[in-house]
């Protein structure tokens, strides 16, 4: 009898520049839904090695190779690259090639193409030609213009629409979303959807470990913000609307996370003025303490500016621990709040309408709050990790 062939371990090379925040989460994740799976190399910069990645990749044994990139993020959170900054990731992509053609075909996947769009546009067509032998992947974030161009922003939108086209096409890539309003849609080179995943011991149980971290009351009411603070993330519109909320003393105000710059100063008077009533943990947060500030909340803060139409991580989190909320219409987490039940929104930059929904999560009977825990457990739900891996190994095809 003859023996079985076994055929030889698939590899994939991930792309992520940035390897930060929300990009450094999905990188993880990706890397453990491929474990046992492939062979994998992930492509990044050179300054990759935060206490951050060693937390989410090195300490849970995700041990894929790394190839550093001679550039490096120049003190920024996140960035867009440059064309000569992307260039430099096409030279280690074409050594890679040379390297991996031997072996036959081989899965080459872009994890944030948000990040480097025009460049990628422009290099697509050098892609297709000097990368023969990979099958390329495209992630993606931000895809809501692929099907609905908001009426004020029609030029930007019809612009981005055509660049994301030009560059799948060019490129003979495919897309992988994070964007279930896509789904249906006839759109020959979507490849997968995929969940925004979270993982660890997300619960109301840890509220009061949580509160005990913040040093806040049990009966106060506290709206939590957590990550990076910059105007992308609202800090401008929370700065300018807490004075009116901080009216009744008891709502208290938690910031997990830097300020920006430009908001430093802004967000330093505001805690003279209310120093009883904000709290700000300005230090690198590890894992393992996240789910206690979740649970401390009684609210969730996703205050997107206009600009922002992707989802983020953080709301499965809050759902998880069943916490509500609170974020701006607009974009994919608007979407969600709204079409799962998961808390209040309001409208960008409406401080009168940002008021409101506050009053309604606060007025909530014992009904509508349990309504909306259920909700956030059936959402976090579907976006387990375990979820996350098994829809990433279908968009590969594994």
């Amino acid at each position: 009898m003859m023996a079985e062939t076994i055929p030889p371990r698939r590899t994939i090379v991930l792309v992520e520049p940035i390897c930060r925040g929300s990009r450094l989460q999905i990188l993880a994740n990706t890397l453990s839904a491929l474990r046992d799976h492939a062979d994998v190399i992930v492509v990044t910069r050179r300054d990759y090695q935060t206490a951050h990645f060693k937390e989410l990749v090195e300490a849970e044994g995700l041990t894929p190779r790394m190839v550093a990139v001679d550039t490096d993020l120049g003190g920024a959170w996140m960035k867009n690259l440059s064309e000569a900054e992307f260039a430099l990731f096409v030279d280690v992509l074409k050594r890679l090639e040379a390297e991996l053609a031997p072996r036959g075909r081989y899965e080459l996947v872009f994890m944030a193409l948000d990040d480097y769009l025009k460049a990628y546009a422009l290099a697509a067509l050098q892609l297709r030609r000097a990368l023969p032998n990979a099958v390329i992947r495209c992630v993606k974030y931000r895809v809501e213009y692929l099907f609905s161009i908001r009426p004020g922003a029609r030029l930007r939108g019809a612009v981005l629409r055509a660049m994301t086209r030009w560059a799948i096409h060019a490129s003979g890539a495919r897309l992988i979303a994070f964007d279930e309003r896509l789904s249906g849609r006839s759109l020959p080179y979507f490849a997968g959807l995929l969940p925004d995943p979270w993982f660890g011991p997300f619960s109301p149980a840890f509220k009061g470990e949580g509160r005990a971290l913040l040093g806040v009351a049990p009966d106060d009411f506290v709206l939590l913000s957590l990550g990076k603070q910059d105007r992308r993330k609202g800090i401008d519109f929370l700065i300018e609307a807490f004075p009116q909320a901080a009216q009744d003393s008891r709502v208290k105000l938690a910031v997990v996370g830097t300020i920006a710059a430009d908001f430093a100063e802004a967000f330093d008077e505001l805690r003279r003025r209310f120093p009883a009533q904000i709290v700000h943990v300005n230090s690198f947060v590890p894992e393992s303490d996240l789910p206690k500030y979740f649970a401390a909340a009684n609210a969730f803060l996703l205050p997107y500016s206009e600009d922002f139409t992707a989802t983020s991580g953080t709301l499965a989190r809050a759902a998880a621990s069943g916490v509500p909320v609170l974020a701006t219409e607009h974009g994919l987490v608007g979407y969600r709040v709204k079409a799962y039940g998961l808390g209040a929104t309001f409208g960008v930059g409406d401080k009168p309408s940002f008021i409101q929904a506050l009053q309604h999560l606060r007025s909530r009977s014992a009904d509508q709050q349990d309504e909306i825990r259920t909700a956030g457990l059936t959402f976090a739900d579907r976006c387990s990790l375990q979820r996350f891996e098994a829809s990433m190994r279908a968009a590969l095809s594994i």
